[in-house]
């Protein structure tokens, strides 16, 4: 097989696996009967759940056979092995054949020379895969603009490149039944939808986590609208809020009253995951009301942090939080990198009292080599808070060389893993380029074939099999925007 060939059903994978070699030969004829041999340490179910993917992936009905083996790898690895005559796929359990099914998918192609589909085939190979960080998470906002078919697709795409976590932010339109005021009034997400998401998610091999903000962004509405999505419509719960706004109030214990019950409804309603988000960041006025100001600062934040990481830790969820708040921006270790800590909120030295359990999300979303002559930025925030042994997420936006770099420092640091941001922008190219770099950089850093053209043509072709998983038959349900004129980046933008 020449390089051009290789080349092409390389690229044609995301994210590319560790190791992949092709050969020359008879093509594997993906039909019913085609003979296909599972190998697994953990096989209850494994045996139905490929008969249901093989029906899914290609309507066909597979001769499997299943040996019980031992598996001496990381439980989200695979091996594959197809010849002109087998197909031979080794893996732990549920979650390594999931990631060995979608690689399949990505490089299976239908039979040439026809009008109409009747059968995929699949190259020669040999595939040795396994991720390079554990926690591969993708962040996703539902805003009261954002359809919850849309966030299914996202869920169904990050899930197809191997994201295996999602963070949820349901910005001021989650149905609270305890607090039912903790929200748009006129704006809010169908539940029974959202659950089904959520399971969906399960199913496809990516945990949805929740994340509610709890120190600053308490208007759960973006700052440049001017919004609140409480108290727009109810000013009698300033108190439970600094004057602007846009930080609670924390010596109010009224505060601590409603939170706790908003996020043990949100941690019930996601299934009682692993992890919970409590934000944290740009907390710029936090302790500036009467109250708060006569306080020392850093005791009140302390507590309050502890308090709801030991409500989760209760609930058997670890606690995610930004870093920006932790760091003073005045300090010049950090310059050139995101920091937001003022120097009157003296809460640099916070971290020494803080669980070390807590998971610090360190989101950095440019690309800011000290020197030129550097070959990579340096990423000094990440490594502080790891050499202060917390477990760290490098968190990148859009800028495409930094999601590469953050991947590549995240690896070879062994932090747990990635959480790539979207935010408002998660349509249009720039999706595309967001979704692809991600996956490449939390599941192979080393390997990278992201181009404008190849990748944005490869997400498509992936948003169409998610399209037909869904059933989807309208054209504002297609691709990544609803429109394609003045498109805009929200999908009825």
């Amino acid at each position: 097989m020449n390089e051009r060939e290789i080349k092409i059903l390389t690229e044609r994978l995301i994210p590319v696996p560790q190791n992949i070699t092709f050969a020359d030969g008879a093509d594997y004829i993906i039909n019913n009967g085609c003979p296909v041999t599972l190998k697994a340490m953990e096989t209850d179910g494994i045996t139905e759940k490929a008969a249901e993917i093989f029906k899914s992936y290609w309507n066909v009905v597979p001769a499997i056979t299943l040996r019980n083996e031992t598996w001496d790898k990381e439980e989200e690895a695979y091996t594959i092995d197809v010849t002109a005559h087998r197909m031979e796929i080794c893996f732990a359990g549920l979650k390594g054949f999931l990631n060995a099914m979608k690689t399949l998918r990505q490089l299976a192609e239908v039979q040439r020379g026809t009008e109409r589909l009747q059968e995929y085939f699949l190259v020669q190979c040999r595939i040795e895969d396994t991720p390079a960080m554990s926690f591969r998470g993708i962040h996703l906002c539902i805003f009261p603009e954002t359809p919850l078919w849309d966030i299914e697709k996202q869920i169904r795409l990050a899930a197809y490149h191997k994201f295996n976590y999602a963070v949820i932010e349901t910005w001021g339109v989650f149905p609270f039944e305890s607090h039912p005021e903790f929200g748009w009034a006129d704006v809010k997400i169908d539940k029974k939808e959202l659950k089904r998401i959520i399971r969906l998610g399960k199913e496809l091999g990516i945990t949805l986590c929740p994340q509610f903000n709890l120190l600053g962004h308490a208007t759960a509405s973006r700052s440049i609208t001017g919004k609140h999505a409480i108290l727009s419509y109810n000013p009698s719960l300033q108190p439970l809020f600094e004057p602007e706004g846009w930080t609670w109030c924390l010596t109010n214990p009224k505060t601590r009253s409603i939170l706790t019950d908003l996020v043990v409804e949100l941690h019930e309603f996601y299934d009682n995951p692993p992890f919970f988000h409590i934000g944290c960041d740009e907390a710029d006025n936090i302790g500036t009301c009467r109250d708060c100001r006569r306080k020392v600062l850093k005791d009140l934040v302390k507590d309050h942090i502890c308090y709801f990481h030991d409500l989760l830790a209760a609930r058997g969820a670890r606690t995610i939080m930004w870093h920006d708040m932790l760091l003073d921006r005045s300090d010049p270790q950090w310059n050139g990198y995101i920091v937001c800590g003022l120097p009157e909120h003296q809460l640099s030295e916070l971290y020494k009292e803080l669980p070390h359990d807590i998971v610090i999300a360190d989101w950095q979303y440019g690309y800011p080599k000290t020197k030129e002559e550097d070959p990579e930025p340096a990423w000094p925030t990440g490594k502080f808070f790891k050499d202060e042994n917390f477990d760290v997420l490098v968190c990148p936006w859009i800028n495409n060389e930094g999601t590469r770099s953050l991947g590549k420092f995240a690896a070879e640091e062994k932090l747990l893993g990635m959480l790539e941001t979207t935010w408002n922008i998660c349509h249009g190219p720039e999706h595309a380029r967001i979704y692809a770099t991600a996956a490449y950089a939390a599941w192979n850093p080393a390997v990278n074939f992201m181009t404008t053209l190849s990748t944005r043509l490869s997400v498509a072709q992936h948003m169409r099999q998610i399209g037909w998983d869904m059933g989807v038959n309208e054209y504002t349900l297609t691709g990544w925007n609803m429109y394609q004129v003045d498109a805009g980046h929200h999908p009825g933008g």
